[in-house]
């Protein structure tokens, strides 16, 4: 397993972007990498590389040949590719907006252009989607207390891996009021949030904690953060935008 960022660069925006191009030949139009990769929080070995492949059009075969090629590294390095025609990303940028305005925001483009300057994301598909994820962490969340049977220590370690699906809510929501210059750090993140929603959060800044190796009670840790994804909800539902 490569060991530095720069080795593992080097393979990615070397090898793995030249097995890209002979694969996919004329058809290749963009190769962008984005997520933790762009940012100062890519831990090697650990984070997951992204990258958005845009082709001309839609080819199974030579999908299938990258697949081949690249099977090995695409596991090594914990790559995960996004395949999708210029026509479909363009197209379902009213169903992904959160996820398309975070690539647009940081990205690094490896071959071809910044597709994500051609995109037309509306804040009304923002808030739609921003309702539909904050209501399934609520049905999640119910579903983590169930599974945990009453027990603090099986309900506190699925408790740690919540906040990173809440961090990319944090940041549509923001985005969704208009908000400049959002902060990237998780606690900065969350008291943003509460200031701008006039939300009770202290309950998210204890589930970064918990994860950061803080003791909280289980029980009432997950209470509160239901109690505030609840707040957001009636917040969000109600939101007039265009």
């Amino acid at each position: 397993m490569a060991k530095t960022r720069e080795s593992i660069q080097k393979t990615i925006e070397g090898a793995l972007l030249e097995a890209l191009k002979a694969a996919f030949s004329t058809n290749l139009l963009s190769v962008m990498a984005y997520g933790s990769y762009t940012g100062g929080d890519f831990v090697p070995g650990i984070s997951d590389i992204n990258l958005l492949v845009i082709l001309e059009r839609p080819d199974t075969g030579q999908i299938g040949f990258l697949g081949k090629k690249t099977h090995s590294a695409m596991r090594k390095f914990r790559i995960t590719p996004l395949i999708m025609t210029r026509t479909e990303f363009i197209n379902s940028a009213d169903v992904f907006p959160m996820e398309y305005l975070d690539i647009r925001e940081k990205n690094s483009v490896l071959f071809g252009k910044d597709e994500t300057k051609s995109l037309s994301i509306k804040k009304n598909n923002l808030r739609h989607e921003l309702e539909e994820r904050l209501r399934g962490n609520v049905n999640s969340l119910r579903q983590m207390i169930a599974a945990s049977r009453g027990r603090g220590r099986i309900l506190g370690g699925a408790l740690k891996g919540l906040f990173g699906s809440l961090k990319a809510l944090f940041k549509g929501l923001l985005r969704l009021k208009g908000i400049p210059d959002i902060p990237r750090e998780g606690a900065e993140l969350v008291k943003k949030v509460q200031g701008e929603f006039g939300i009770q959060g202290e309950a998210f800044i204890q589930l970064l904690q918990l994860r950061e190796g803080k003791k909280h009670d289980p029980s009432k840790l997950a209470a509160g953060v239901l109690s505030s994804l609840e707040e957001l909800i009636r917040i969000v539902d109600t939101m007039n935008v265009k």
